[in-house]
């Protein structure tokens, strides 16, 4: 009986020191992708590179984005949104990006830029307030 105990864990502990998953992968040297589109509100207050509806940008993992968000100076209000679908509420939804889904690396009077901190493949609707 100890025998077959020490050959189960022998066997156990040999399994467990291998990798459970792969290797990460590279999402913290991408060169940004610059965006121009998206629109402002009427007022001028409120840009978003899209409507609720999408289209979404596609935002694989390591994606990283200079949004330029029109607005003239640095926004203090920055909210991300990540789908599963580049039209999300088509046959999905949406739901505000939470943890490394999105973050945020630099914010001024131009740009905003965000970026895919996953090994995950998003689609991204990024609004800015003034």
């Amino acid at each position: 009986m100890r025998r077959l105990f020490g050959a189960g864990l022998a066997g156990l502990l040999a399994t467990s020191a291998a990798p459970a998953c792969s290797a990460p992968c590279e999402t913290a040297d991408s060169d940004p992708v610059r965006f121009d589109g998206g629109a402002l509100t009427a007022d001028g207050a409120t840009y978003s590179t899209s409507p609720w509806d999408g289209p979404y940008l596609h935002f694989p993992a390591g994606r990283r984005f200079q949004i330029e968000h029109q607005l003239g100076v640095t926004p203090p209000v920055v909210l991300t949104y990540v789908a599963f679908d580049e039209h999300p509420f088509a046959g999905s939804n949406a739901s505000e990006s939470a943890g490394n889904q999105t973050v945020i690396e630099r914010v001024d009077d131009e740009v905003v830029q965000v970026r895919n901190d996953t090994c995950s493949e998003f689609w991204l609707r990024v609004v800015a307030k003034k």
